[in-house]
């Protein structure tokens, strides 16, 4: 059995906090394939490598991401023990070793354009997939970039041919939705992506066990999304000896 590609949800989030440098490198040292990250817009329009709208849940600290400029929203995060990165930051930290999955957190096209900017600025535009959920946003991504690699999260009843049609490459669904329609429409005739756990697993996003992950498995996707990557990379290592 060979082992889809393994993506490192906001970093090695099972062992630093999510969506830091540290979870950044600890991915890459795990050998996982992808390291992913979020992208929301600051005050000031600098992309901020930031799954929530706020700082609450990582830094205790009410401090809304798209109302607050992006050094406060550091200087803040820092008071909370948490290193809060840029999108620059991160993947300069990422993309000299591995590809980046991209998270785009809100729907406008704003972030999509920032995103890209970024990613032109550092010279890494092929070395990252862009994760959107909007039909728009693939559409634009990949007028704006040519050749652009998109992952299209799908959700809940989405028509994915919409999203083909925009120029995804490659089509995200949950671990829950992996008896569906969607799943059983997609599974072995597209790229799929299974994000694990969320959704009505009864697990946080990104978290699994190993009996979990077999079943994930035994749907033979193209990468999993998963908050440990050790648990991945590790099977290999056993598949190897």
């Amino acid at each position: 059995m060979t082992r889809p590609l393994v993506i490192a949800h906001r970093g090695h989030s099972a062992r630093y906090p999510e969506n830091t440098l540290e979870a950044y490198r600890a991915a890459i040292a795990s050998g996982a394939d992808l390291v992913e990250t979020d992208a929301r817009l600051s005050a000031d329009g600098v992309v901020i490598a930031s799954h929530d709208p706020d700082l609450v849940r990582v830094a205790g600290r009410n401090a809304a991401i798209a109302e607050t400029s992006h050094e406060n929203l550091k200087a803040i995060a820092r008071s909370g023990d948490i290193q809060l990165a840029t999108l620059t930051e991160a993947l300069a930290a990422i993309c000299p070793h591995r590809q980046a999955l991209i998270d785009i957190k809100t729907k406008d096209l704003a972030i999509i354009d920032a995103v890209l900017a970024v990613t032109r600025e550092l010279g890494v535009t092929d070395r990252v997939w862009v994760g959107a959920r909007e039909v728009l946003q693939v559409a634009h991504a990949t007028l704006t970039v040519p050749g652009l690699q998109v992952l299209a999260f799908l959700p809940d009843k989405a028509n994915p041919d919409h999203y083909a049609a925009a120029g995804a490459s490659a089509f995200r669904i949950w671990e829950g939705n992996l008896s569906g329609p969607v799943a059983e429409r997609l599974l072995g005739r597209v790229p799929v992506w299974v994000t694990a756990g969320g959704n009505g697993t009864g697990r946080i996003v990104g978290d699994v066990d190993r009996d979990g992950l077999g079943a994930i498995l035994a749907h033979a996707p193209q990468a999993v999304l998963l908050n440990d990557p050790d648990l991945l990379t590790g099977l290999q290592s056993r598949m190897a000896s």
